[in-house]
């Protein structure tokens, strides 16, 4: 990425990004939301997808920087949608439960979605989609998307979390995210946080 996006630049567009664990995504997410609030009357709204995962699970999986919600302003046009979530590859025992886990997972985030649209917003920002994609509908997914004027997502795409049948689905359903988006950015592994 040679040039940090604007509100400006990512107003009416499909905004991608994408990257590994401790990439950023999360951080250029934020910086986008918070550069809007100031600049656009909204609504804008935030579907937060990453699940609260307990540190002591993080040290023992030895994956630092997995997940991490978005830090949205308090302005009375900002709206953040989140619900309890799992984070199906650091507990799940086997595929089975990591994919009962994931199909929980969209059973729990689908409704956000719906309510995000119900709020009429000018502006949706989702954070930790790939969350998702574990389980869910990508066709569904770009249905709700593109009926927001500006869609600004992250979402993981990687190799470093493995390569179980729960990451090839999720890693194929953010390559027909790709397909779409309008502006795709791509982060290199770099910062603490992702």
């Amino acid at each position: 990425m040679t040039e940090m996006p604007t509100p400006e630049r990512i107003r009416g567009r499909f905004t991608l990004i994408v990257g590994e664990v401790n990439s950023g995504k999360t951080t250029l997410t934020r910086h986008l939301l918070h550069s809007a609030a100031l600049s656009e009357p909204g609504p804008l709204v935030v579907v937060d997808l990453a699940p609260q995962i307990p540190p002591d699970l993080v040290r023992r999986a030895g994956r630092p920087g997995i997940g991490g919600r978005i830090q949205a302003p308090s302005a009375p046009h900002v709206h953040v949608l989140s619900a309890e979530l799992h984070a199906p590859r650091l507990t799940g025992r086997n595929d089975e439960e990591k994919a009962a886990l994931a199909r929980e997972n969209a059973r729990r985030i689908e409704p956000l979605f719906l309510e995000a649209l119900d709020l009429n917003p000018t502006h949706l920002f989702v954070n930790d989609v790939s969350l998702y994609l574990q389980a869910g509908s990508p066709l569904r997914l770009l249905d709700w998307l593109f009926r927001v004027e500006t869609r600004v997502v992250n979402g993981y795409f990687g190799t470093s979390l493995g390569e179980d049948p729960l990451s090839k689905r999720e890693r194929l359903a953010m390559w027909a995210l790709m397909v779409h988006c309008d502006h795709l950015i791509f982060l290199e592994k770099h910062s603490k946080e992702g």
